[in-house]
């Protein structure tokens, strides 16, 4: 099948041969996904250009996205209740984040009075850093999202979708841990 207005093969031909398409359903999904790849490329270098210019030069986009976290609770987290929230299971490199941001006086840890647990919260330098980062982003993405027809509606359903793709995503993840890797030998 060609395109009507070239002499090429049609987009739709060319994704049937691609390794993860073959049908409807593998083309839209792989399509889905590339763009959250591109989203959170875009979401990252956003976030990181957006805390530079207000004046938040030397943070990595996970120790942005962990201040952020701990900075919009109205109490002190735990470095698991903050790695369950962002959806990780890497425990080590979010204490090491929050270790970091910690050392620079951007959050507080403290000893919960009973038990061994350490909670963290935003310092008032650590604020201010979020509050100029907000402002920032009211400014320059804000003002440009706001046009966008129903962008609320929209912004809801497609944090609903995402949020049961990620248990799908999630349990796939789970599940396939339960397999054996496959050699080459064996397809």
């Amino acid at each position: 099948m060609k395109d009507k207005q070239s002499d090429k093969p049609s987009q739709d031909i060319l994704h049937r041969k691609w390794r993860l398409g073959g049908d409807e359903h593998s083309i839209t999904t792989t399509e889905f996904e590339w763009a959250i790849m591109r989203f959170y490329s875009a979401f990252e270098r956003s976030c990181q250009q957006l805390a530079s210019v207000a004046g938040n030069t030397n943070r990595s986009f996970q120790e942005l996205v962990i201040l952020h976290v701990v900075a919009m609770q109205h109490h002190p987290q735990t470095s698991t209740s903050l790695a369950r929230q962002l959806n990780r299971d890497d425990i080590a490199n979010v204490q090491y984040i929050l270790r970091k941001l910690l050392n620079e006086g951007l959050l507080v840890k403290k000893k919960e009075p009973r038990g061994k647990t350490y909670t963290y919260d935003i310092t008032k330098s650590g604020s201010v850093m979020v509050e100029r980062y907000a402002e920032m982003r009211a400014l320059l993405l804000l003002e440009k999202t706001k046009f966008i027809d129903n962008i609320d509606t929209k912004l809801h359903a497609v944090n609903d979708l995402l949020s049961l793709l990620t248990g799908i995503y999630d349990d796939t993840a789970r599940i396939s841990a339960t397999y054996s890797p496959m050699t080459l030998d064996e397809q």
